[in-house]
């Protein structure tokens, strides 16, 4: 497995293990995978992420997957395209799990130099009280409107502990004429940062918003050496490669 890929899974690993213990989840980690659980209904956070290509006991995998479906807890499974073996196609298969998505995984090597300035009318706070994490969410369940994940989601951030993760991620909501239009999200794991949530409201796409909230992130790294990652969808990608983010990878999705 090449260093770039161990980078990234291990830090998809710590992001998801950090958001299932803010709202008191559980994480359970073997030779094959590990898997973060809410014990909410959301194929957001409670995720099944492989860390080997060969399964070495299958009948955990397989019990892991029977528990959450006979507890009616939706989850996805992530797995990095270098880890997708028979012994992953084949069990998911079996469970009727079914491809949704590819998303590129693209890295970074460092941040030093980068301007801070951003020119457009957007103003960037950090969120640090309830007002702000409110608008966040907001913003973020907008994607799911109208369906099971928006509720499951709803109940995720009533149980949502702020302070369980500052030492770990930074929330940023980017407001025009005082109104919530754009978030972000800077994860540090132990060598490396992360971008996620970059999610600008659908009236305003379009307009640059997300691009300026994503370069005022890559501002605020604290180790300027440290690689930054992320995962962009086919739209994203040349945005992110104009930045200097090279890809390194395919992570996935089943549900």
């Amino acid at each position: 497995m090449k260093i770039e890929q161990q980078i990234a899974i291990r830090q998809l690993e710590e992001k998801i293990h950090l958001f299932s213990s803010t709202v008191n989840g559980t994480f359970l980690t073997t030779d094959d995978f590990v898997l973060s659980n809410t014990h909410i209904s959301t194929d957001t956070f409670n995720l099944l992420l492989p860390t080997s290509a060969h399964i070495q006991d299958p009948q955990k995998v397989k019990t892991t997957i029977e528990h959450l479906q006979s507890q009616k807890q939706s989850f996805s499974t992530w797995v990095d395209h270098r880890l997708l073996h028979p012994d992953w196609t084949n069990l998911l298969q079996e469970y009727q799990l079914e491809e949704v998505e590819r998303n590129t995984i693209m890295m970074l090597e460092q941040t030093e130099g980068i301007d801070p300035a951003i020119s457009s009318p957007l103003t960037i706070k950090e969120v640090l009280d309830e007002r702000t994490l409110l608008d966040y969410k907001n913003i973020f369940i907008e994607l799911f409107k109208e369906s099971p994940e928006a509720i499951a989601l709803e109940d995720y951030f009533q149980r949502f502990s702020l302070e369980a993760i500052q030492s770990r991620a930074r929330m940023f909501v980017g407001y025009v004429d005082h109104k919530p239009v754009t978030t972000g999200l800077l994860l540090e794991a132990t060598d490396s940062y992360g971008i996620y949530d970059v999610i600008t409201r659908a009236e305003h796409r379009g307009k640059g918003l997300g691009s300026d909230m994503f370069h005022y992130l890559l501002t605020q790294t604290e180790n300027k050496q440290k690689c930054v990652m992320l995962q962009a969808s086919a739209d994203g990608k040349n945005i992110y490669q104009r930045a200097g983010f090279q890809p390194i990878g395919e992570m996935v999705v089943f549900e």
